[in-house]
């Protein structure tokens, strides 16, 4: 075999090898990418929360027990906070204030709360006054407010966000910017609940619980929450369990 003809191949060969890797390599690389997207926080613990409550009146008392644990209070001390209602009921310590009336009203009122809140969920999730009317239902129940309120709706599965003390700072703005207040007017009310729900669709709910939970992380209230992606899940275990 002449040289040139030993070479000829040699460079063929090379030429094969280097298509194979490269197929290969672009491969693990579509795989990793669909994996990372697979898991990003919202789409694995938001949605799961969402597939949840989706079931069952009870679950839907799960996910506004975990909402009223959450006000005023670091987020790292809910699931104890949600294992001390589990033994102790309304009687818990941690429903002070009207954080126990919340937690009756909803219990007494699980079959409507949730049948009507899956019923504007058939509206669809992204639809702007389905949301609005969903947010005006829970903030029926005591100690929910417009924020809290839509917080319920995020874990849901809404296209709506909590834009709580820690976005308002993100944001820059003042906390009566998501106040509703006592004596507003139906209308008023309703208003400024849809101007609330548009903002948070200018960036959408994914963006919303993501950068959130990566804002929280291990802050003074959050040390064992180190990374988003912790803080995350957590809300799941809270929830779930």
């Amino acid at each position: 075999m002449g040289l040139c003809r030993i070479v000829n191949m040699f460079c063929w060969c090379l030429h094969n090898l280097q298509m194979s890797i490269c197929i290969v390599l672009a491969t693990e690389t579509v795989a990793l990418a669909t994996k990372l997207k697979e898991y990003k926080m919202y789409n694995r613990d938001c949605t799961a929360i969402a597939d949840f409550a989706s079931k069952h009146p009870d679950n839907l008392v799960r996910v506004v027990t975990f909402t009223l644990c959450t006000i005023q209070a670091g987020l790292s001390t809910v699931k104890m906070q949600m294992q001390d209602v589990d033994v102790n009921g309304l009687d818990s310590k941690y429903l002070w204030g009207k954080k126990s009336d919340g937690l009756s009203y909803t219990i007494a009122n699980k079959h409507f709360l949730w049948g009507k809140l899956m019923s504007i969920k058939e509206r669809g999730t992204d639809d702007v006054d389905a949301i609005v009317d969903g947010i005006m239902l829970l903030m029926k129940v005591p100690n929910l407010g417009m924020v809290k309120a839509s917080f319920v709706m995020q874990m849901l599965g809404f296209d709506i966000a909590c834009i709580d003390s820690h976005n308002l700072t993100r944001l820059g703005l003042s906390p009566n910017a998501v106040k509703i207040g006592a004596k507003l007017k139906t209308e008023s009310k309703y208003a400024k609940i849809k101007a609330y729900v548009e903002m948070c669709q200018e960036d959408g709910t994914e963006y919303w619980w993501d950068t959130w939970c990566e804002y929280v992380a291990g802050n003074r209230a959050n040390r064992l929450l180190d990374t988003g992606d912790v803080v995350s899940k957590f809300h799941v275990d809270c929830v779930i369990g």
